[in-house]
C-alpha cells in the first residue's frame, strides 16, 4: 500500500490572477478602493494570525487594513469577499486531473496535505472539482502545525496507513525538503523547469519514481 499526498496551492491549484489582485477584488466587491498601505497592513496581520492559528486570519488581516490603511468598510464583509475572491480565482492546475488519474489505483491512497484554513482550502478544492478525489484531507489548521513542521508529516502517516509515503509539492523549502526528511519520497513540481525534463538525484530515486508512475 502506498499513500500519495499532494500539496494544494501552487500544485493542485493555481491562481488565475496575481496574488495582490485578490485584495483589490475584495475591496472592489464591497465598494471601496484598495490602497498599498491597506494591502500591506492586511498581509502583515494575516500572516501573523495565520502562523498563530487564530480562528479567522482573514478577518484579522482586514481589521488591520481598515484600522491602519484608510479603508472605510466592515472587516467581516471584506474578509468574506476576500475568501470568495480566492475561491473563485483558484483553478485546477494544468495536468492535475491527469496526474490524479495516473496515481489512482487499488494499492494507492490519495491525500491532500496543505497549509491553510480548513474550510477555505476545502471550498477551493470543491470549486475546482477535486476534493472528492482524495481519501484524506489534512489542512494545517486541523493538525495545528504548518509545513515545514515535521508534525504535519507525522499526522499524514497517522491518517493513512501505508508501507510507503510520497509527497508532491511545488516548494523545496515547505514541501520537498521537509517531506524527504520525514521519510517520504519527495516529488518537487517545478513550473520553471525545462519542459519535458524530469530531474532525479540518482538511479535509486528514479527507480522509486518509476514504480510510482507504474502503479496506476
Amino acid at each position: 500500500m502506498r499513500a500519495v499526498y499532494v500539496d494544494c496551492d501552487g500544485t493542485l491549484l493555481t491562481l488565475d490572477c496575481a496574488y495582490d489582485a485578490l485584495f483589490e477584488r475584495a475591496c472592489e466587491s464591497v465598494g471601496v478602493d484598495a490602497t498599498p498601505d491597506a494591502q500591506a497592513a492586511y498581509s502583515e496581520r494575516f500572516l501573523e494570525a495565520f502562523s498563530e492559528f487564530r480562528p479567522n486570519p482573514y478577518r484579522a488581516g482586514m481589521a488591520a487594513a481598515v484600522g491602519t490603511g484608510g479603508i472605510d468598510a466592515d472587516p467581516e464583509a471584506l474578509a468574506a469577499a476576500y475568501v470568495d475572491a480566492e475561491v473563485e480565482a483558484s483553478v485546477s492546475a494544468e495536468g492535475a486531473r491527469d496526474a490524479l488519474d495516473a496515481l489512482e489505483g487499488a494499492d494507492t491512497a490519495l491525500g491532500v496535505l496543505t497549509n491553510g484554513v480548513t474550510a477555505v482550502q476545502r471550498r477551493k478544492l470543491e470549486a475546482a472539482g477535486l476534493f472528492d478525489r482524495f481519501d484524506a484531507y489534512l489542512p494545517s489548521y486541523e493538525v495545528g502545525a504548518h509545513k515545514p513542521d515535521p508534525a504535519i508529516f507525522d499526522a499524514a502517516r497517522d491518517r493513512l496507513d501505508a508501507e510507503e509515503y510520497v509527497y508532491v509539492g511545488d516548494s523545496l523549502e515547505h514541501d520537498a525538503r521537509p517531506a524527504r526528511e520525514a521519510g517520504f519520497l519527495a516529488v518537487h513540481v517545478d513550473s520553471g523547469a525545462e519542459p519535458g525534463v524530469v530531474a532525479v538525484d540518482g538511479l535509486d530515486t528514479l527507480g522509486r519514481a518509476a514504480s510510482l508512475a507504474g502503479r496506476g
